[in-house]
């Protein structure tokens, strides 16, 4: 496949037949002025950019599996918003530290600025190594802000760290970068590159001397040193781990937020999974694999293409972006748009969520099955009573999807005063921060004086009824004075 570097050195190739057949025209574009990567180009206005003098100097970066796969998916999500107006531009700034997505910009050219107030674009850096599996994922994230009709999901800082698979977060950040991180796990499925196979599929193992990276000594280790994970988003997003609540129980920030090791006998329950960026790319990679083989590139896209069909809807039909259920609202869209396939995706939601979107007996259900099966004791395994549960979730979601709404609450912010978090490679003191409704009994042990009793209380209070807010939860008498002292509702 051959992509298109627009640009004034190669204007004469477009064209050329092979040149059209580009699915889209990337435009490389330089800053006029410094670019604080922190940050400030999402909240500081649009920033201006020129076009890259030689463009045929990065032209070899994009010709790999993951920009194959992001050009396709980028054209796609520009043929259902702008159906009919051909191949669209695909701009990548390239900029010092930049390594994510970016909405509007200004772009100079013969003396003029010209304003592309809604337009998606990347910023990178100018090193080969970002023009992989970074582009995939921020294309993820173009294609989204195409979908919502130029606007990019902002998150809520529901978390004291910057965002993880592993972590609970916000609604609007497990939704974009869950959807962007099934991007990455899909190629590292489905690639043949020698080099994407040497690095998720293990073909490879080095004992003794050699790099935090290959050595096997270091195996445990030296994902989590990325932070981002990349090992975790394809091995235990394809497992659909995240699923699952964190193995680490003890007052530890980090090791609840972070570790990927899991709890396999304690479901997450519907508010948590909205703020699992794992759970949201497990759901969309098993969704777009699904059946008895890996199907081939065409098939792919075409499921990709549906997902962003009902995903433009949900946009639609939710009016803003401000904490809203975004999984059961795409399910809905659908269910609506692909009517034959409406039984298939609601199962793949129960199946995924085992069911506690529409069942409050559902994390019950799974542990005496879970349980059984540590066990080895079939008579207690119960498929029967599973599969039942499960033909009745199945029955309440097709006649009515909305259900899929009736276990989820709001977002309740709160902040822990006093202990603060330090991760090495971020400047300064992190704030404990958290949700009052999902929170993990891990973190809730940080907060000064609480007992095991009102840990107990507290999970059992809002699985009987969502906190609405700070007043509702000091109005129900959670805490005593000393931990209640410890939180700050104060943001809400």
């Amino acid at each position: 496949m051959w992509y298109c570097v627009r640009g004034w050195a190669l204007a004469l190739l477009a064209a050329s037949a092979v040149w059209c057949q580009s699915p889209v025209n990337v435009v490389f574009l330089e800053p006029l002025a410094t670019v604080d990567t922190n940050g400030a180009e999402i909240t500081s206005g649009l920033l201006d950019y020129r076009r890259v003098a030689d463009p045929t100097r990065y032209a070899s970066w994009i010709k790999n599996g993951y920009a194959a796969r992001a050009f396709r998916l980028y054209r796609e999500a520009y043929d259902i918003v702008h159906p009919g107006h051909g191949i669209p531009d695909y701009y990548i700034a390239l900029v010092k530290g930049g390594n994510h997505a970016a909405v509007g910009f200004r772009l100079r050219e013969r003396g003029h600025l010209q304003e592309f107030a809604k337009q998606p674009y990347i910023l990178l850096d100018a090193d080969p190594s970002r023009f992989d599996v970074t582009l995939l994922h921020e294309t993820g994230h173009m294609a989204m802000a195409l979908l919502a009709g130029g606007r990019q999901m902002e998150g809520e800082t529901m978390s004291g760290i910057p965002h993880t698979t592993a972590a609970l977060t916000d609604r609007n950040t497990a939704y974009s970068e869950g959807y962007a991180i099934h991007l990455e796990a899909l190629e590292a499925h489905v690639s043949r590159d020698p080099a994407v196979l040497q690095r998720f599929h293990r073909e490879k193992v080095q004992f003794g001397d050699g790099p935090q990276r290959t050595a096997e000594y270091f195996h445990h280790s030296a994902d989590l040193a990325t932070y981002s994970q990349s090992l975790a988003r394809y091995l235990e997003v394809r497992e659909n781990n995240f699923a699952f609540a964190s193995a680490f129980q003890g007052p530890d920030y980090l090791r609840v937020q972070l570790e990927k090791a899991r709890d396999f006998a304690t479901l997450r329950d519907a508010d948590q999974l909205l703020q699992s960026e794992g759970y949201y790319a497990s759901f969309f990679f098993l969704w777009v694999i699904r059946g008895t083989g890996i199907p081939d590139d065409h098939a792919l896209d075409l499921r990709e293409g549906q997902i962003m069909r009902a995903m433009q809807k949900a946009f639609a039909s939710a009016g803003d972006t401000h904490q809203q259920p975004w999984l059961p609202l795409l399910v809905r869209e659908y269910m609506k748009l692909y009517p034959a396939e409406k039984q298939t995706i609601v199962d793949a939601l129960n199946d995924t969520s085992h069911g506690v979107f529409v069942d409050p007996q559902a994390a019950a259900i799974w542990r005496k099955h879970y349980m059984a099966s540590l066990r080895l004791n079939v008579a207690k395994m119960d498929p029967s009573e599973v599969n039942a549960a499960r033909k009745r979730w199945r029955e309440e979601v097709m006649a009515d999807p909305d259900v899929l709404l009736s276990r989820i609450g709001p977002q309740v912010y709160c902040e822990l005063i006093g202990p603060k978090l330090r991760l090495e490679a971020f400047p300064g003191d992190l704030r404990v921060e958290f949700d009052v409704n999902t929170v993990e009994p891990g973190i809730m042990r940080m907060i000064p004086g609480i007992s095991e009793e009102e840990i107990a209380k507290w999970l059992g209070e809002r699985e009987r009824k969502p906190f609405t807010g700070g007043e509702d939860f000091r109005e129900r008498g959670i805490l005593g004075a000393t931990p209640l002292k410890a939180l700050d509702f104060v943001r809400w």
